[in-house]
């Protein structure tokens, strides 16, 4: 939506497509593209590879751009047949600066963020600084996703007041970014509470809404930032909103502040019920006490609270991961979430599990799957029960009495009828904490991949 707006803004056309809902190539011949542009993440890259050799060889003249996390971190992408440049990192700037030079003919070679491919010469061009002032962006073009009607329809609406993250957690892609940007300015950087208000208020202008979910890594980490935007986003809004904390960040004057401003809902990552594990393997330094004060909290101020945790991490046992379930149990969450660790190459944990010996010491980016549900790609003798233990985690956080029962089950070989109940647990409980009318209920589980889980 943000490289939509600026490209708009230079006078170009823009038009995307989602795969799974179009047929990309048809699409594609009714609109004639000389850029095709593809956002790739890891896991997914090989499809996008096969794609835009399909594209090259319907339309040699095609222009094939990457850009998104996987160039970013694995700009080795562009050796692949059919791909003729990426470009790395925040791409606004690097994009505009691309296709005026492709309009006008002109050498792009030394354009900062993009590699470009010229025969078997990879131009490798540094990162240019960090923007340092957001406000100086187009508001996003959310008209090139409302185009589906499943998108336009939708009654929560997801809005970004920021970029980057204070912590350096082992298992996120934070701590790559703000290594491959160090000395190139601030990392964390966020709008004005002014531009927030008025992004949310031609949204609410063009399409309706009934909730708000601000998508930032950690919504609360400026708190002198949100003492001016909530008092102005309750008066001007006054949508209910939900938004992700830390623990750590919790006390009564900030989950009073957030109540105060229209907050319904809050999201923190627990991760592990180890706090060992969270320190030792997570990166992530918050104590057991911290995760139980926030619960308290959150329930004493009447929201929402909605938990991420991760499964099958590197040595972790089976009771280890009982002691997530129980964790969460005892805060008693609207609905609590549990992926199986995707580890990445150059990850810090993803380095520690091929030190340990519980990934093979050649692993690379081709065996990252696309799902962060199954398998799990750290392997150990518990590995099943872990995997299966995933798709019953809302469930047993929900009725812990009910482990005894379930836990025999997860021994068992049955990964379609587990991954049918992953899909029913867990559309269940985020429908309900995100308070989905029937509608966006049906809609959501209709575009949950089943494949993915």
């Amino acid at each position: 939506m943000n490289l939509s707006a600026v490209v708009k803004k230079a006078g170009w056309q823009v038009d995307l497509v989602l795969a799974g809902e179009e047929d990309i190539f048809k699409k594609a011949k009714s609109f004639q593209p000389e850029v095709i542009a593809f956002p790739v993440f890891t896991g997914e890259h090989q499809w996008v590879i096969k794609q835009a050799q399909r594209f090259k060889k319907e339309n040699p003249e095609i222009f094939v751009l990457l850009g998104g996390p996987h160039p970013t971190y694995y700009p080795e992408i562009i050796k692949a047949r059919g791909i003729d440049a990426i470009i790395r990192g925040e791409g606004e700037g690097a994009v505009c600066d691309f296709l005026q030079a492709f309009q006008n003919g002109k050498s792009a070679t030394k354009i900062k963020n993009l590699w470009l491919k010229k025969g078997k010469i990879i131009y490798k061009n540094p990162l240019r600084p960090l923007i340092a002032n957001l406000d100086s962006l187009q508001i996003p073009d959310r008209e090139v996703y409302y185009q589906y009607d499943f998108l336009k329809r939708a009654s929560v609406k997801q809005f970004l007041t920021g970029r980057g993250c204070p912590y350096h957690c082992s298992f996120c892609s934070n701590h790559l970014l703000r290594r491959l940007y160090q000395g190139k300015g601030k990392y964390v950087r966020r709008y004005s509470p002014r531009r927030v208000i008025e992004e949310i208020k031609e949204v609410r202008r063009k399409y309706s809404f009934n909730t708000i979910s601000f998508t930032d890594d950690v919504f609360v980490a400026d708190r002198n930032w949100l003492k001016k935007f909530l008092p102005i986003y309750k008066k001007e809004v006054g949508v209910p909103f939900m938004c992700n904390v830390t623990a750590n960040s919790l006390d009564e004057e900030l989950v009073r502040l957030l109540k105060k401003g229209g907050c319904y809902g809050i999201a923190m990552g627990i991760e592990s019920g180890s706090q060992e594990m969270r320190f030792k393997v997570l990166n992530k330094f918050i104590t057991d006490e911290e995760i139980l004060e926030g619960g308290r909290l959150t329930k004493k101020y009447g929201l929402e609270l909605k938990t991420y945790n991760i499964l099958s991490l590197p040595g972790e046992t089976f009771e280890e991961a009982v002691k997530t379930v129980k964790l969460n149990a005892k805060i008693k969450p609207s609905a609590a979430a549990a992926s199986l660790l995707q580890p990445y190459p150059d990850y810090e944990i993803t380095k520690y599990a091929i030190k340990k010996g519980f990934l093979p010491k050649n692993f690379n980016v081709n065996d990252v799957g696309e799902s962060i549900y199954l398998p799990s790609p750290i392997k150990g003798p518990e590995t099943r029960q872990l995997e299966n233990l995933q798709a019953f985690f809302p469930l047993l956080v929900a009725h812990p009495k009910l482990l005894p029962l379930i836990k025999p089950l997860l021994r068992l070989p049955l990964r379609p009828v587990f991954r049918l109940m992953t899909r029913i647990t867990y559309g269940f409980y985020t429908s309900r904490v995100h308070k989905l009318p029937l509608g966006d209920k049906i809609r959501y589980l209709r575009h949950m991949d089943p494949l993915k889980m």
